[in-house]
């Protein structure tokens, strides 16, 4: 029998589809094989990239021209050691969101009253960050850095800025950026901004919440960003004002529901609660005798309070117009002292004595109608030794400009104030006695179960029924301000029109 021929029974046509098999299976093991090849090499060249850029950021970092050139090396030092000492903008062309937000927040400064100069625009252009993040340009590891810190950097300023002010006369740069107790914490803050999803949105969070600031921002990003947008004539004279007026809310740390806000210029004290706004007109210090910008907490009220006079009213005042009626104290209800307290008689003798040595002598006025305290007095701690409080002379309510104290504030309708504030701190069954105390001009302290905040504020610009509304200037603060916040743009301005 002859051996059967299995080649000759396998038809053509399955030899064929088997050397396509085996082939097609030759060609994707070799690609898959490239491509392990491939992937390996790219991880190792984005390790080494990787590691050159932490190596990077570390010299820079430690590098003092490049502390000089950072607004608050410090805190971005702090940043990048609570990272440890990760890059946080540069990151693929895919996941570069908050690169692109902190881009676009860069771009939106000006509606929040800020100054684009002050955020390295000469190094954080869309065009570097283009080149950051494409691989044809090649950048080096040095530029990559450079770009990362400036934006580090420029985020840190606009957080610190938005939030303590730029100008702050109470808190410099140097302070701030040495960390501040009880305080926000920027370097901490940006990691959370940066992992939220949306770095602008938070970022803004730090603004203050106080309700004049929140509806000048409004106004701000209205005619900054829309009006201007849609070739709208806007004065840049408001803009500026908008933006000076905002810089100087954010030196207060305001950030209760309730509170009393008295604003210098515009002569009115307003009264916050989540329930309701109350307005009450104020007498503010003359120019020569300023009513100070301050935050403090009302701790208590008090009625028929004597006035212990200060001695700049007590020398330059009542002394010469006792010299020419030496019943003056009397008839005012006062009464002069020694440094022991004892009562000294008015005399041309003891008025000469007084003369030669005011500073052994005080007066006092007694409670009563002609008091100039009032009815009431609002006691809140501060250093300019300045109180708020009830007025006899009523009158100077009815002038449309009320600058006549020699610091404090007297208030109209002091009494239904008193009332608010007692009912509002859940004393209702005190408001009786209360009355009572306010009508016989009796000596009473009623003390606040929460103290209340109270602001002076000098702002000259406000919003009143949503209508900007401007404040004469009655101590010539704006100038000073804009000069801070405007002379170099000013400068530069005026040496291009020479």
């Amino acid at each position: 029998m002859k051996p059967h021929n299995r080649a000759q029974s396998i038809p053509e046509s399955y030899f064929n589809k088997t050397i396509l098999v085996i082939g097609f299976t030759i060609i994707l093991l070799q690609l898959a094989f490239l491509f392990d090849v491939s992937a390996n090499a790219a991880g190792q060249l984005y390790a080494q990239s990787k590691d050159s850029l932490r190596t990077e950021l570390g010299k820079q970092l430690s590098d003092p021209e490049m502390q000089k050139r950072l607004n608050f090396p410090k805190t971005v030092k702090r940043f990048y050691d609570y990272g440890n000492l990760q890059t946080n903008w540069l990151r693929s062309e895919e996941n570069s969101g908050p690169t692109v937000m902190a881009m676009l927040l860069l771009d939106c400064v000006k509606q929040y009253g800020l100054q684009p100069r002050d955020y390295h625009p000469e190094i954080l252009t869309y065009e570097k960050m283009h080149s950051v993040f494409s691989a044809e340009m090649r950048l080096s590891a040095g530029q990559k850095i450079e770009f990362e810190l400036m934006l580090t950097d420029a985020m840190v300023s606009i957080i610190n800025n938005l939030h303590f002010g730029a100008y702050n006369p109470r808190l410099s740069r140097r302070a701030i950026d040495n960390g501040l107790k009880d305080e926000l914490c920027t370097e901490i803050f940006l990691h959370s901004a940066t992992a939220s999803g949306d770095l602008m949105q938070a970022v803004l969070t730090v603004q203050p919440k106080i309700d004049q600031y929140v509806q000048l921002q409004g106004y701000m990003k209205l005619i900054a960003g829309q009006y201007t947008c849609d070739s709208y004539e806007t004065p840049e004279e408001d803009i500026r004002l908008i933006a000076i007026n905002m810089e100087r809310l954010r030196w207060l740390t305001l950030e209760a529901n309730s509170y009393l806000h008295i604003n210098i210029p515009s002569f009115r004290l307003t009264y916050y609660t989540p329930f309701k706004t109350s307005e009450y007109k104020v007498v503010v210090g003359k120019p020569s005798a300023p009513t100070p910008t301050l935050e403090s907490m009302i701790g208590f009220l008090e009625t028929g309070a004597d006035w212990m006079v200060p001695q700049n009213i007590f020398i330059k005042e009542l002394l010469p117009r006792a010299q020419k009626d030496l019943a003056y104290f009397e008839n005012n209800h006062m009464a002069v002292y020694d440094l022991q307290e004892n009562f000294v008689p008015i005399t041309n003798q003891s008025l000469l004595l007084m003369r030669q040595n005011p500073l052994k002598y005080h007066a006092r006025q007694t409670s009563g109608c002609d008091n100039a305290l009032g009815k009431v007095v609002f006691r809140f701690r501060n250093r300019y030794d300045i109180y708020l409080h009830d007025s006899p002379e009523q009158q100077y309510f009815k002038r449309k400009k009320r600058a006549f104290s020699h610091g404090c504030i007297r208030v109209s309708d002091a009494e239904q104030l008193a009332i608010s504030l007692i009912e509002n701190d859940q004393q209702g069954d005190r408001i009786p006695l209360l009355k009572k105390a306010l009508h016989s001009y009796s000596k009473q302290k009623f003390i606040l179960k929460t103290p209340l905040p109270i602001i002076i504020t000098y702002l000259t610009i406000t919003v009143e029924d949503e209508l900007l509304v401007k404040h004469a200037d009655i101590y010539l603060q704006d100038k000073v301000l804009e000069d801070k916040m405007y002379g170099q743009q000013n400068q530069i301005t005026k040496a291009s029109t020479n």
